[in-house]
Protein backbone atom coordinates (compact mmCIF):
# COMPACT_ATOMS: atom_id res chain seq x y z
CA UNK A 1 0.00 0.00 0.00
CA UNK A 2 2.74 2.30 0.53
CA UNK A 3 4.39 2.37 -2.59
CA UNK A 4 0.38 3.68 -3.85
CA UNK A 5 0.64 6.45 -1.64
CA UNK A 6 4.28 7.25 -2.27
CA UNK A 7 3.31 7.49 -6.47
CA UNK A 8 0.40 9.36 -5.48
CA UNK A 9 2.94 12.12 -3.64
CA UNK A 10 5.16 12.02 -6.82
CA UNK A 11 2.42 12.91 -8.98
CA UNK A 12 1.03 15.28 -6.96
CA UNK A 13 1.48 18.97 -8.27
CA UNK A 14 0.20 21.50 -5.25
CA UNK A 15 1.50 21.29 -1.69
CA UNK A 16 -2.56 21.19 -0.55
CA UNK A 17 -2.37 17.77 -2.39
CA UNK A 18 0.75 16.39 -1.08
CA UNK A 19 -0.76 17.37 2.30
CA UNK A 20 -4.25 15.36 1.39
CA UNK A 21 -1.90 12.39 0.52
CA UNK A 22 0.58 12.68 3.27
CA UNK A 23 -2.70 12.32 6.01
CA UNK A 24 -4.31 9.71 4.00
CA UNK A 25 -1.10 7.56 4.08
CA UNK A 26 -0.41 8.61 8.14
CA UNK A 27 -3.92 7.57 8.89
CA UNK A 28 -3.66 4.05 7.25
CA UNK A 29 -0.68 3.51 9.09
CA UNK A 30 -1.77 4.12 12.37
CA UNK A 31 -1.10 7.98 13.08
CA UNK A 32 -4.55 9.98 12.89
CA UNK A 33 -2.57 13.00 13.71
CA UNK A 34 0.50 14.15 11.76
CA UNK A 35 2.38 17.72 11.29
CA UNK A 36 5.25 18.01 8.43
CA UNK A 37 7.18 21.52 8.42
CA UNK A 38 10.28 22.14 6.45
CA UNK A 39 12.12 25.12 5.20
CA UNK A 40 14.29 25.37 1.98
CA UNK A 41 16.78 27.35 0.20
CA UNK A 42 18.42 28.22 3.25
CA UNK A 43 21.88 28.87 1.85
CA UNK A 44 19.60 32.05 0.00
CA UNK A 45 20.50 35.63 1.79
CA UNK A 46 17.32 36.39 3.83
CA UNK A 47 18.20 40.19 1.83
CA UNK A 48 16.97 38.05 -1.19
CA UNK A 49 14.53 35.81 -0.22
CA UNK A 50 12.50 34.54 2.72
CA UNK A 51 10.71 32.08 1.99
CA UNK A 52 8.01 30.70 4.90
CA UNK A 53 7.92 27.64 6.03
CA UNK A 54 5.51 24.85 4.45
CA UNK A 55 3.57 23.34 7.17
CA UNK A 56 1.02 20.49 6.44
CA UNK A 57 -1.29 19.88 9.66
CA UNK A 58 -4.27 18.02 11.27
CA UNK A 59 -3.20 18.56 14.82
CA UNK A 60 -6.50 20.32 16.23
CA UNK A 61 -6.73 23.68 15.33
CA UNK A 62 -7.38 25.21 18.71
CA UNK A 63 -3.65 23.51 19.37
CA UNK A 64 -1.82 25.41 16.17
CA UNK A 65 -3.32 28.45 17.14
CA UNK A 66 -2.12 28.50 20.37
CA UNK A 67 0.87 27.87 19.57
CA UNK A 68 2.12 30.28 17.16
CA UNK A 69 1.67 32.61 20.17
CA UNK A 70 4.52 30.53 22.24
CA UNK A 71 7.69 33.04 21.98
CA UNK A 72 11.00 31.87 20.81
CA UNK A 73 9.37 28.23 19.19
CA UNK A 74 11.98 28.27 17.07
CA UNK A 75 14.10 27.53 20.06
CA UNK A 76 12.28 24.72 21.77
CA UNK A 77 14.15 21.67 22.47
CA UNK A 78 12.24 19.15 19.88
CA UNK A 79 13.33 22.05 17.32
CA UNK A 80 17.08 22.12 18.18
CA UNK A 81 17.26 17.92 18.41
CA UNK A 82 15.99 18.34 14.79
CA UNK A 83 18.12 20.35 13.27
CA UNK A 84 21.10 18.55 15.36
CA UNK A 85 20.14 14.57 14.78
CA UNK A 86 18.93 12.41 12.46
CA UNK A 87 16.74 9.74 12.78
CA UNK A 88 13.84 9.50 14.75
CA UNK A 89 12.90 9.98 18.75
CA UNK A 90 9.80 10.14 21.28
CA UNK A 91 8.88 12.85 22.61
CA UNK A 92 8.95 11.01 26.26
CA UNK A 93 12.65 10.10 25.04
CA UNK A 94 13.30 13.65 24.77
CA UNK A 95 11.80 14.79 27.87
CA UNK A 96 13.48 12.27 29.96
CA UNK A 97 16.69 14.22 29.06
CA UNK A 98 15.49 16.86 31.56
CA UNK A 99 14.42 19.26 28.92
CA UNK A 100 11.63 21.80 29.08
CA UNK A 101 9.44 22.13 25.74
CA UNK A 102 6.65 24.30 26.09
CA UNK A 103 5.31 23.09 22.62
CA UNK A 104 5.16 19.54 23.78
CA UNK A 105 3.80 20.35 27.07
CA UNK A 106 0.86 21.95 25.40
CA UNK A 107 0.20 19.34 23.18
CA UNK A 108 -0.09 16.96 26.20
CA UNK A 109 -2.63 19.37 27.19
CA UNK A 110 -4.95 18.95 23.98
CA UNK A 111 -4.61 14.99 24.20
CA UNK A 112 -1.39 14.91 21.70
CA UNK A 113 1.36 14.79 23.70
CA UNK A 114 2.28 10.52 22.64
CA UNK A 115 4.58 12.04 19.69
CA UNK A 116 7.40 10.53 17.90
CA UNK A 117 9.37 13.20 16.43
CA UNK A 118 11.13 12.31 12.95
CA UNK A 119 14.32 14.33 11.62
CA UNK A 120 14.45 15.10 7.91
CA UNK A 121 17.81 16.78 8.39
CA UNK A 122 20.23 16.67 5.41
CA UNK A 123 17.79 14.99 3.49
CA UNK A 124 17.58 17.86 0.89
CA UNK A 125 20.12 20.41 -0.36
CA UNK A 126 19.61 23.55 1.49
CA UNK A 127 16.53 22.33 3.40
CA UNK A 128 15.43 21.35 6.77
CA UNK A 129 11.95 19.61 8.18
CA UNK A 130 10.44 17.33 11.21
CA UNK A 131 7.35 14.96 11.25
CA UNK A 132 5.33 14.85 14.64
CA UNK A 133 3.22 11.62 14.09
CA UNK A 134 0.45 11.03 16.75
CA UNK A 135 -1.81 7.80 17.32
CA UNK A 136 -4.93 9.57 17.77
CA UNK A 137 -6.01 12.23 20.42
CA UNK A 138 -6.09 10.54 24.02
CA UNK A 139 -3.11 7.99 22.79
CA UNK A 140 -0.66 7.13 25.51
CA UNK A 141 3.34 6.21 25.02
CA UNK A 142 2.35 2.66 24.99
CA UNK A 143 -0.08 3.34 22.12
CA UNK A 144 2.54 5.33 20.44
CA UNK A 145 5.39 2.52 21.12
CA UNK A 146 3.60 -0.19 19.32
CA UNK A 147 2.45 1.56 16.44
CA UNK A 148 5.76 2.68 15.73
CA UNK A 149 7.29 -0.50 16.14
CA UNK A 150 4.77 -1.86 13.25
CA UNK A 151 5.12 1.28 11.23
CA UNK A 152 8.22 3.36 11.71
CA UNK A 153 10.26 2.49 8.99
CA UNK A 154 7.16 3.44 6.46
CA UNK A 155 6.58 6.35 7.76
CA UNK A 156 10.64 7.63 7.67
CA UNK A 157 9.96 6.72 4.06
CA UNK A 158 6.89 8.74 3.62
CA UNK A 159 8.73 11.60 5.44
CA UNK A 160 11.56 11.38 3.04
CA UNK A 161 9.72 11.20 0.10
CA UNK A 162 7.14 14.01 0.77
CA UNK A 163 10.06 16.41 2.00
CA UNK A 164 11.98 15.72 -1.53
CA UNK A 165 8.91 15.90 -3.15
CA UNK A 166 8.09 19.26 -2.12
CA UNK A 167 11.87 20.89 -2.28
CA UNK A 168 11.36 20.04 -6.05
CA UNK A 169 8.04 22.08 -6.68
CA UNK A 170 7.77 25.30 -7.49
CA UNK A 171 5.99 25.97 -3.75
CA UNK A 172 5.62 30.15 -3.84
CA UNK A 173 4.56 32.14 -7.42
CA UNK A 174 6.79 35.65 -7.56
CA UNK A 175 4.86 38.57 -6.22
CA UNK A 176 6.86 40.72 -8.67
CA UNK A 177 6.90 39.98 -12.45
CA UNK A 178 9.37 40.85 -15.00
CA UNK A 179 8.67 42.14 -18.41
CA UNK A 180 10.24 40.02 -20.80
CA UNK A 181 12.65 42.43 -21.57
CA UNK A 182 14.22 42.83 -18.12
CA UNK A 183 14.42 39.11 -17.92
CA UNK A 184 16.06 39.42 -21.33
CA UNK A 185 18.82 41.82 -19.48
CA UNK A 186 18.76 39.53 -16.38
CA UNK A 187 19.73 36.58 -18.46
CA UNK A 188 22.29 38.35 -20.54
CA UNK A 189 23.85 39.36 -17.33
CA UNK A 190 23.57 36.59 -15.37
CA UNK A 191 25.57 35.06 -18.67
CA UNK A 192 28.45 37.23 -17.68
CA UNK A 193 27.85 39.85 -20.35
CA UNK A 194 28.49 43.69 -19.51
CA UNK A 195 26.30 46.08 -20.11
CA UNK A 196 27.98 47.13 -23.06
CA UNK A 197 27.79 43.52 -24.48
CA UNK A 198 24.10 43.39 -23.73
CA UNK A 199 23.02 46.36 -25.64
CA UNK A 200 24.86 45.22 -28.59
CA UNK A 201 23.07 41.93 -28.15
CA UNK A 202 19.86 43.50 -27.84
CA UNK A 203 20.10 46.22 -30.15
CA UNK A 204 19.72 48.82 -27.51
CA UNK A 205 21.64 51.38 -25.95
CA UNK A 206 23.43 50.96 -22.36
CA UNK A 207 21.38 53.35 -20.78
CA UNK A 208 18.39 51.27 -21.97
CA UNK A 209 20.36 48.12 -20.34
CA UNK A 210 20.85 50.55 -17.39
CA UNK A 211 16.92 51.41 -17.13
CA UNK A 212 15.71 47.77 -17.57
CA UNK A 213 18.24 46.44 -14.33
CA UNK A 214 17.00 49.38 -12.09
CA UNK A 215 13.40 48.58 -12.88
CA UNK A 216 14.32 44.82 -12.38
CA UNK A 217 15.46 45.42 -9.17
CA UNK A 218 13.10 47.78 -7.79
CA UNK A 219 10.63 44.97 -9.47
CA UNK A 220 12.22 42.58 -7.39
CA UNK A 221 13.17 44.66 -3.98
CA UNK A 222 16.94 43.93 -4.25
CA UNK A 223 19.87 46.61 -4.05
CA UNK A 224 22.19 44.79 -6.53
CA UNK A 225 22.23 43.38 -9.67
CA UNK A 226 23.97 39.81 -8.71
CA UNK A 227 20.85 39.61 -6.20
CA UNK A 228 18.34 40.45 -8.92
CA UNK A 229 19.47 37.80 -10.83
CA UNK A 230 19.16 35.57 -8.10
CA UNK A 231 15.85 35.91 -6.83
CA UNK A 232 14.92 35.99 -10.77
CA UNK A 233 16.28 32.52 -10.84
CA UNK A 234 14.84 31.26 -7.44
CA UNK A 235 11.04 32.62 -8.32
CA UNK A 236 11.85 30.32 -11.75
CA UNK A 237 11.29 33.90 -13.94
CA UNK A 238 14.79 33.95 -15.48
CA UNK A 239 15.23 31.83 -18.59
CA UNK A 240 18.26 30.84 -20.57
CA UNK A 241 19.43 33.96 -23.01
CA UNK A 242 18.15 33.13 -26.47
CA UNK A 243 19.75 32.01 -29.58
CA UNK A 244 21.23 34.24 -32.23
CA UNK A 245 18.67 32.97 -34.41
CA UNK A 246 15.45 34.29 -31.73
CA UNK A 247 17.00 37.59 -30.84
CA UNK A 248 14.46 40.33 -31.01
CA UNK A 249 15.05 43.29 -33.47
CA UNK A 250 17.03 45.98 -32.60
CA UNK A 251 14.86 49.04 -31.03
CA UNK A 252 17.08 51.73 -32.83
CA UNK A 253 16.73 49.95 -36.13
CA UNK A 254 15.23 46.65 -37.54
CA UNK A 255 17.28 43.63 -37.52
CA UNK A 256 20.51 45.59 -35.74
CA UNK A 257 20.51 43.36 -32.69
CA UNK A 258 21.16 40.16 -34.52
CA UNK A 259 23.85 41.75 -36.77
CA UNK A 260 25.54 43.48 -33.61
CA UNK A 261 25.50 40.24 -31.89
CA UNK A 262 27.19 38.03 -34.68
CA UNK A 263 30.27 40.98 -34.59
CA UNK A 264 30.29 40.51 -31.33
CA UNK A 265 30.54 36.94 -31.77
CA UNK A 266 33.55 37.41 -34.03
CA UNK A 267 35.26 39.35 -31.58
CA UNK A 268 34.97 36.64 -28.50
Amino acid sequence: MLPGFIERLLDATTIPDIGAVFHQAMAHLGFEHALYAGRFMLSVPRSVMQENPVVLSNLPPRLIEQAQQLRDLHRDPWIEWVLNNDGDIAARDLLARGVHSPSLALAADHGVGAVQIVSLRDKVLNGVGAVLAVPFQGAGDHHLRERWALAGRDVRVLSWVMHMRIATMHRHPAKATLTPRQREVLGWRSSGKTVAETAMILGITPATVEKHMRLAREALGVDTTPQAVLKAHVTHQLFGPVTGATLPRGEDGEGKGFHRFAALKNRI
